[in-house]
């Protein structure tokens, strides 16, 4: 299961990235998720996580939970580590 971690000046959600088919004028759509179950899907490996800066021009970052600790403290939190 893919999720996004959106990060704003105002702050960051988690959310679920769902491809729209046919002549739809947005392409992608996100629907927000609860915190809670990011973590539990994270922990139990089913799940990888983008994080996105929307007001910024950095590059999106893949986490899964092989990836490097710190990496995942720093962007999703200590809830993230096993």
């Amino acid at each position: 299961m893919k999720y996004v971690k959106i990060i704003r000046i105002s702050g960051g959600y988690f959310a679920r990235e769902f491809e729209k088919h046919g002549n739809a004028r947005k392409k992608t759509q996100y629907r927000e998720v609860d915190e809670r179950t990011v973590v539990d899907h994270f922990i139990k490996g089913d799940a990888t996580i983008e994080v996105i800066f929307e007001d910024s021009d950095r590059k999106a970052i893949l986490l899964n939970p092989e990836s490097d600790p710190e990496l995942i403290k720093r962007y999703l939190g200590s809830r993230f580590l096993t």
